[in-house]
This record gives C-alpha cells, sequence and structure tokens, in this order.
C-alpha cells in the first residue's frame, strides 16, 4: 500500500508532526505503536521518533532531503545526539545541521527534494548559500501563490509534487524546471490547501490526514507518481 489515511490524537496536520525523506522520516514522539507500522509499511524508511526544542511539531522545526537534515539552533544537545545516533544506528550518513537564523520554522519556509530546494525569500542571500551546502542541491528563494510558507503550501518528492490551488501556471513550470519533477495543485483535508502540513510523503508512499477525501486522493496519488 503506498498511500493511507491517519490521524496523530485526532488531529489531520500530519506534516506539522514529522517529515519524510527517501532514507528516512523524523516523526513526533509518543505515537501508537500501531500508528508508527503504518507509517513504516507506507514510508518503507526507518522512522526516527523526537522532539525539537522539546515540541512536537518536528515538522514545523526540520526540513530534510536524503543528505542532510537542518533544525534550529535552539535544538537540545539531547535532541540533536539522538537523531544522529539513531541515524548511524540505520547505518544512514546523513547530515544533521543546526541553523542560526531568525526564522526557525524550517519545515514551513522550506520545500526540498534530492535535486533542489525552494526557500522562502524571508532567507538571506548567505542563508540560502549555507542552505545550498548543507542539502548538496540547488537552492533557489521565493514564494509560491504569494505564500511565503513554500514548506506548508507544498509537498514534493523525487517523484513528484503537489502546490496550493492558487500556484499558477508560470511557478508550477518553474517548479518544475527546478525540482525535476511534475507539479500538481491540490488539495487535502477535505479542502485545505496547506497540502504540506496535510501529509508525510517519500518517493515510497505517502501517509495523508484522515479527512482527506477519495477525489484529493487520486489527486495527491497523480501529483507523487503513484498513478500509471
Amino acid at each position: 500500500m503506498h498511500i493511507e489515511r491517519l490521524d496523530f490524537e485526532n488531529s489531520p496536520y500530519l506534516g506539522v508532526f514529522g517529515l519524510a525523506t527517501d532514507k528516512f522520516a523524523l516523526v513526533r514522539e509518543g505515537l501508537q505503536e500501531k500508528k508508527l507500522n503504518v507509517l513504516r509499511e507506507v514510508l518503507k524508511v526507518p522512522i526516527i521518533e523526537t522532539s525539537i526544542m522539546k515540541s512536537r511539531i518536528v515538522g514545523i522545526f526540520a526540513a530534510a532531503n536524503s543528505n542532510a537534515v537542518v533544525v534550529p539552533y535552539y535544538i537540545w544537545d539531547s535532541e540533536l545526539e539522538k537523531i544522529k545516533t539513531s541515524l548511524e544506528e540505520n547505518g544512514l550518513d546523513v547530515r544533521v545541521e543546526p541553523v542560526l537564523s531568525k526564522l526557525t520554522a524550517f519545515g514551513n519556509l522550506i520545500l526540498v527534494n534530492d535535486k533542489a530546494a525552494l526557500i522562502s525569500s524571508k532567507f538571506t542571500r548567505e542563508e540560502a548559500k549555507q542552505f545550498e551546502d548543507i542539502f548538496g542541491v540547488e537552492v533557489e528563494r521565493g514564494v509560491i501563490a504569494n505564500y511565503h510558507a513554500v514548506g506548508s503550501v507544498g509537498v514534493v518528492t523525487n517523484k513528484g509534487g503537489l502546490v496550493h490551488p492558487e500556484a499558477t501556471d508560470e511557478e508550477l513550470e518553474w517548479l518544475e524546471d527546478l525540482f525535476k519533477v511534475d507539479f500538481y495543485v491540490g488539495t487535502a483535508n477535505m479542502g485545505v490547501p496547506f497540502v504540506g502540513s496535510c501529509m508525510i510523503a517519500n518517493s515510497f508512499g505517502v501517509v495523508v490526514g484522515h479527512l482527506t477525501t477519495g477525489p484529493e486522493i487520486v489527486k495527491i496519488e497523480e501529483a507523487l507518481g503513484f498513478l500509471g
């Protein structure tokens, strides 16, 4: 199964509490084993449970591709060590980098896969260069549908992307050129346009909020490359 509906303690905003790459996933601590098993079966990567700055909104604070994870500079040492140790125990050579910035909601402000990253235009050019070095991919600054929270209004894997319904045709073409995958517009959780906050996805599967409708699931499957 490559797609499942799920809730985290009745919240359908799964992307707020976790993220996934093609090598690993980070999720908030304290999920039931049954739900962790769903994540493992769908995403097919090791699941690392953690908090960031003692908060469960891991998907808001962290952004990652298969090369690296960026986290706020203020992450606790014990949390940083736990993530690094878990990656090493799974045989994964992944850089974990605390970044000092006025902005800390990296998951909301960064859209990244293994080919490129789009970061909010609120980041400086110097920070863009820093993210380029960390993620090991081309980085551009910008907005989607006039939203700076590009990681919240979009989701991208190495197979496809889905963004806010108000994204223009020019923006879709720009995103496709940048990330080297097809992009579609759509919603999740019964009409919510902030699709990045509604799901956890990688190239192997996607777990969406339990309110996501059938037609929304079909569009998500198409956008993320699971049809055809």
